[in-house]
């Protein structure tokens, strides 16, 4: 009987020790936003006013410097009182290049990115913002996960009162130096987007909903600790040479890089954001706290949802995703526009015209299209391979059509759907 005692002991004991711990409660999410400005011109700074931020975000993330990026170290200076005046708690953040991080003894060399940080901080804190938290941006190579843990260890040592958390790549999870790296710091931002190098032979996307929530999936199982998720609102072009050689990504420069032949559209597909929004609101991840949307849209962003459209986002409202054609005729002269009536940047899109009741004379293209005879009384006008994207609220000419005389009946298409007449 003893014996029989002490084995039913024992299983008792192993079942307790195996038994799953239970998930933490879901707390809802917070919404907050990137403030990633290197300048900062009179309507970015009048925009900080309270009642024209969208009600939905609750904090803001601030850029105060940039290193490593192919320049000297450079501090960002925002205009500290409006951001005050927001009444939003903000943290402070430093994008850290593998530029001048990576080579030679102090090999990731974080100095210059720490010395930004705390640069920024005073000049925050002078101005009476109370700020407790910090955020390292830095693309550190698998390879270095952990001394990247012990420059941040000897960071936090030296603002002990601060919670310093990090960016997070869904390429670390799976790397030796992950665990120790998520316990040197106070918690993390796991970025989804823009995760891979555009290649010219695949679709290029800057997020995919399925990847971006088996990586949260795989996140909370490592760390079993609160984290943040970084979604995206702006959109990239990603630039090719004639033989497919990728030459880069352009955000808001409409200036491209020399030699490039043909382009990718990278947006922020909002149905991929909108999913992964969705599936973080349900609770399936309680240890996800937040959303940290990248980037804040400021007064003349061409590559970037609205801030309109940011809050219809977070609300789970449904962004409208089709352009406008506008057509006006002066007899046989029609002049042809494209609009974007929506909040996101939209591609700019391939166009048929058809008529009856004339023949066609001609027609010319503006910048970013190119115009041929189609089938019957039409012509089409293509998108040129470089072409970019049409912003928010945009009208752009597309281009004119001449006719021997005035049109019976004059229809724009876009995807095989009228659209205006």
């Amino acid at each position: 009987m003893r014996r029989l005692r002490l084995f039913l002991l024992a299983c008792l004991c192993i079942g307790a020790g195996c038994r799953r711990e239970e998930p933490p409660a879901f707390q809802g999410l917070s919404q907050a936003a990137y403030v990633w400005r290197q300048g900062w011109d009179a309507a970015a700074v009048a925009s900080l006013a309270p009642a024209e931020l969208p009600t939905e975000v609750g904090a803001l993330i601030v850029l105060v410097g940039e290193c490593g990026l192919g320049q000297p170290p450079r501090a960002v200076r925002p205009p500290w009182p409006q951001l005050l005046a927001t009444g939003r708690p903000v943290s402070l953040a430093v994008r850290i290049g593998t530029g001048s991080a990576l080579g030679g003894a102090a090999e990731p060399n974080l100095q210059p990115g720490f010395a930004l940080l705390h640069e920024g901080l005073a000049a925050a804190r002078a101005a009476g913002l109370t700020v407790t938290q910090v955020q390292v941006d830095f693309d550190c190579p698998v390879r270095l996960l952990s001394a990247y843990a012990e420059r941040l260890q000897g960071f936090k040592q030296s603002a002990p009162d601060l919670a310093v958390t990090i960016t997070v790549l869904p390429s670390w999870l799976s790397a030796p130096g992950a665990g120790p790296l998520l316990k040197s710091v106070d918690g993390f931002t796991l970025q989804v987007h823009a995760t891979q190098r555009p290649n010219a032979k695949e679709p290029a996307r800057l997020v995919s909903a399925r990847e971006a929530i088996r990586w949260i999936a795989q996140a909370e199982d490592l760390g079993r600790r609160p984290f943040r998720v970084a979604l995206p609102t702006y959109a990239y072009v990603a630039c090719y040479a004639r033989a497919g050689t990728f030459l880069g990504v352009r955000a808001e420069s409409r200036e491209l890089p020399a030699g490039t032949a043909f382009t990718q559209l990278m947006p922020a597909e909002t149905s991929e954001v909108a999913e992964v929004l969705a599936v973080l609101k349900s609770g399936r991840y309680p240890l996800v706290r937040g959303v940290d949307w990248f980037r804040l849209p400021f007064p003349g962003d061409r590559q970037n949802w609205t801030r309109a459209g940011l809050g219809q986002m977070v609300r789970g409202e449904a962004l409208a995703a089709r352009c406008r054609v506008e057509l006006r005729a002066q007899g046989a002269l029609t002049d042809l526009t494209v609009y974007n009536p929506t909040e996101q940047p939209l591609a700019l899109p391939p166009v048929q015209v058809r008529w009856t009741g004339a023949a066609w004379v001609g027609a010319d293209a503006a910048l970013g299209w190119e115009v041929a005879p189609a089938a019957g009384n039409a012509v089409r006008f293509t998108v040129d391979p470089r072409a970019g994207f049409l912003a928010p609220g945009e009208r752009r000419v597309l281009g004119w059509l001449r006719l021997t005389q005035p049109a019976e009946t004059l229809t724009a298409e876009i995807g095989g759907e009228q659209l205006s007449r």
